[in-house]
C-alpha cells in the first residue's frame, strides 16, 4: 500500500533513504507532480518505467539540484549555461549531450523550482530520474489526491506538499545538435527564451 507522507524534512529525508533502497515515490515540483526513483539504479528506473506503463524508448528526465551537478554526466554548453542561469530553478527541460555510455548520446535535465523537490535532491545528493505521476495518456496530477487516484498502489510513497504552483508541464529544449528545437511548448515561451537574459539572473527559489 501506497504511504502518504507529509513533506516534512524528517519525511524528505526518510524518503530519500527509500530512495536508496529501490523506492519509487510521487513528490511536488513547481510544474507538476512527479514520479521519481534514483537515476542510477536500473532495477528502479526499469520499475518506474512499468509504473508508468511508459514505453522503454521514451527518456526519462533527470531532475537536479543544480548545474554543478550535471556537469558530472553530460556536457554544458556556453548556450546551456546560460539558459540554466536565466531560467534555473525553474520550468526548463535541457536536452544535452551525454557523457555517460549506457544512456544513449543525450539526456534530458531540469532542476525544479520547489522547496520539496529541491531538499529531497540535496538529501540524496544524486539525480532522480522522474516523469510526471501519472500514468500513460492520463491527465498529470497536480496534487497528492489525484496521484493517489491515478496511480494508486502502484509507488512507495507520496510526498504530498499541497498543490503544485504552476500546474503546466516545463518546456523542453533540444541542445545536442547545431541548432536548438522546442520539443514541447510548455511553460516557457520560444520568445522568452531568445529575449536579453533579465537583471538578476533566474527565477529565484521557493516552492
Amino acid at each position: 500500500m501506497t504511504a502518504r507522507w507529509p513533506a516534512d524534512p524528517s519525511h524528505i529525508a526518510q524518503a530519500a533513504e527509500q530512495l536508496r533502497a529501490g523506492a519509487v515515490i510521487a513528490f511536488p515540483t513547481d510544474t507538476l507532480y512527479a514520479v521519481g526513483t534514483r537515476a542510477a539504479d536500473p532495477v528502479a528506473v526499469a520499475r518506474l518505467y512499468e509504473v508508468k506503463h511508459r514505453p522503454s524508448a521514451q527518456p526519462m528526465v533527470w531532475l537536479v539540484l543544480d548545474r554543478a551537478q550535471v556537469q558530472r554526466f553530460a556536457i554544458v554548453s556556453a548556450a546551456a549555461a546560460e539558459l540554466m542561469a536565466r531560467f534555473w530553478p525553474g520550468p526548463l527541460t535541457l536536452v544535452l549531450p551525454t557523457r555517460m555510455k549506457t544512456n544513449g548520446p543525450t539526456i534530458a535535465v531540469r532542476a525544479p523550482d520547489h522547496q520539496v523537490a529541491l531538499a529531497l535532491l540535496r538529501s540524496l545528493d544524486e539525480p532522480i530520474a522522474s516523469s510526471s505521476a501519472n500514468r500513460a495518456g492520463a491527465s498529470p496530477p497536480v496534487d497528492a489526491d489525484q496521484v493517489i487516484a491515478g496511480l494508486r498502489d502502484r509507488v512507495d510513497i507520496v510526498l504530498d506538499g499541497g498543490p503544485c504552483r504552476i500546474g503546466h508541464p516545463s518546456t523542453i529544449l533540444d541542445l545536442s545538435g547545431p541548432t536548438p528545437r522546442i520539443l514541447r511548448q510548455g511553460v516557457i515561451s520560444a520568445s522568452e527564451l531568445v529575449s536579453p537574459s533579465p537583471a538578476g539572473g533566474g527565477q529565484g527559489g521557493g516552492g
